[in-house]
């Protein structure tokens, strides 16, 4: 539709390189959501993981436990939060639920970094890498 904004899930790798770059593609991309270039979209399960992801010690180094917790909740009040999607016995992929909520949700693309999702042929889901998605925010 003219005038809607796009609708875009982003694989917790994303956010994972907002926290560890702090300046780089996936920050930026942030920040064109956070501005409404696109409306980004979250499920409670995404936000489960991205916090267990950002909970393991390997992170103490850019993010205090405190840290995570805010900065799951800055995701949190600056997307839109959908219910998790439907579970099916389909194997699409270790994060299948990533292509099932980006499904169940309409998105225009599911943004990762991994070539699982990057190389993943469904029809009606479109997934860029994150250099491919900042090229659509630049361009529109």
């Amino acid at each position: 539709m003219v005038g809607e904004l796009r609708r875009i899930v982003f694989d917790t790798n994303v956010f994972v390189a907002v926290v560890t770059s702090q300046e780089g593609v996936s920050v930026r991309l942030l920040l064109a959501a956070r501005a409404g270039r696109y409306r980004l979209i979250v499920s409670p399960m995404l936000l489960d993981e991205l916090s267990a992801v950002l909970a393991r010690p390997k992170f103490r180094r850019y993010l205090s436990v405190e840290d995570v917790r805010r900065f799951v909740k800055i995701i949190q009040e600056m997307a839109e939060v959908v219910d998790d999607p439907p579970e099916r016995d389909e194997l699409i992929t270790y994060d299948g639920f990533l292509v099932l909520l980006a499904e169940a949700v309409g998105a225009d693309a599911l943004v990762s970094g991994d070539p699982h999702l990057t190389t993943l042929r469904r029809p009606g889901l479109t997934v860029l890498t994150l250099r491919s998605f900042t090229n659509t925010i630049s361009n529109a």
